[in-house]
């Protein structure tokens, strides 16, 4: 309801109808002096999208609180004093990967992954030394392979910082530093031929980057831009020339390694916004999944229609939103304050909350189809087992997507 004042006049202003009461019979408008403040505005937009006058509160309350209850109201019939499904599910997923997305951006994600301190190439270093003798024949040449290049970094570190350096340098800053310190190296008039050779060798290219770069089972071999391979593909008969799927993969393949090499770290953080993207739409599309599997699971209840299963699947999710985004921003507050005390206290919420979240969906089930214990419980293992391969096979194909268009 508004908190607008209510007109003196009987009449309603959008259909002239005679109003008997606060709104009109006929069309259902509220009769309110039409003059509005940029308050009422803001409410006029909270409400429209949320009903925050109280009841997305009290759904939502009522949501985590008994899971299945309003599955069950709306089935029946009893929907006005709960916010509609279809409308909850679009402002939760919305606002959780908003707060998701504004917390967990590409780029921060690539930094942390690219850039490392003299202690922590220290420490991957001794990790790779005791992996070393464990390792199969073909891990080993990487090991080896990494620990030098990581052995190279340490020592240009060294010389340019000490020992004490405690900045963290980036993949193109270790370059440089290795180049600098090779470089200096070989003007020493002492070092002998061999030394050079092999101090020579560090600035050279990497036997996988002379042999192209591979992705889904293709190589780009020594195609450098999309043009030679289009032109080398042009002189080859008919019959010799690459079919259209296996084209357009090497296309997008010889794309994506031109664009990596000229830009690894940008590259890297728009696959990673792609992938953080897709989220959603495995979501959204896994959601009639869900309500297919239940409604295979529920087939003998014959009061249960395909669409009972998918505004209990809503509610599910939905749920499943609210509590996720609770945990993360606990997670966030936690590393923002730092605090010991409150650390012990986030980890115990935390693991509250995941134990909810991981029997929310059996108690749902329970309190929504109504049957035994025994018999939900392993239709609820049923429905994660089936639901965990569907979501899987989405995320693989949106992967995929992911690099094509990346």
């Amino acid at each position: 309801m508004s908190h607008l004042k209510e007109r003196k006049e009987k009449n309603c202003l959008n259909c002239q109808t005679t109003v008997v009461g606060r709104y009109c019979h006929v069309c259902g408008q509220e009769n309110l002096e039409p003059k509005e403040t940029v308050w009422h505005l803001v409410q006029h937009f909270f409400n429209d999208i949320t009903h925050f006058d109280g009841k997305f509160f009290s759904t939502v309350k009522l949501l985590l609180r008994k899971p299945g209850f309003l599955s069950a109201e709306y089935i029946a019939g009893r929907r006005m004093s709960y916010l509609n499904p279809i409308r909850m599910y679009v402002f939760t997923s919305a606002f959780f990967f908003i707060i998701l997305f504004s917390l967990k951006k590409p780029e921060d994600m690539v930094k942390s992954n690219t850039d490392r301190s003299l202690a922590q190439l220290e420490q991957i270093l001794k990790a790779e030394q005791v992996a070393l003798p464990h390792a199969d024949e073909e891990d080993r040449k990487d090991l080896q392979k990494e620990m030098r290049k990581l052995s190279t970094e340490i020592n240009a570190i060294r010389k340019q910082y000490s020992d004490t350096a405690t900045r963290k340098f980036n993949e193109a800053q270790l370059s440089a530093l290795v180049i600098g310190d090779v470089t200096d190296s070989l003007k020493d008039p002492d070092l002998t031929p061999a030394g050079k050779a092999a101090l020579a060798a560090t600035l050279g290219t990497d036997d996988d980057e002379k042999g192209g770069t591979s992705l889904w089972g293709l190589n780009a071999g020594d195609y450098k831009t999309v043009e030679d391979y289009e032109s080398a593909e042009r002189k080859l008969p008919d019959s010799l020339r690459d079919g259209w799927l296996k084209h357009k993969a090497m296309d997008q393949l010889i794309t994506a390694t031109e664009e990596y090499h000229q830009d690894k770290r940008r590259y890297k953080e728009r696959l990673l916004e792609n992938i953080m993207h897709s989220f959603p739409k495995i979501l959204f599309w896994s959601l009639p999944f869900f309500a297919l599997i239940l409604n295979v699971l529920y087939f003998r209840h014959k009061k249960f229609f395909y669409v009972s299963h998918g505004i209990f699947a809503i509610h599910v999710y939905c749920a499943t939103f609210l509590l996720l985004l609770v945990s993360i921003l606990l997670t966030a507050l936690s590393g923002w304050l730092n605090w010991g005390w409150f650390n012990v206290v986030t980890d115990l919420l935390q693991f509250v909350l995941w134990f909810y979240i991981m029997i929310y969906l059996y108690k749902a089930m329970r309190g929504f189809y109504k049957q035994r214990r025994a018999k939900t419980f392993l239709k609820y293992f049923i429905a994660c087992s089936v639901a965990f391969v569907v979501n899987l096979i989405l995320f693989l194909i949106f992967l995929l997507l992911s690099f094509v268009y990346v």
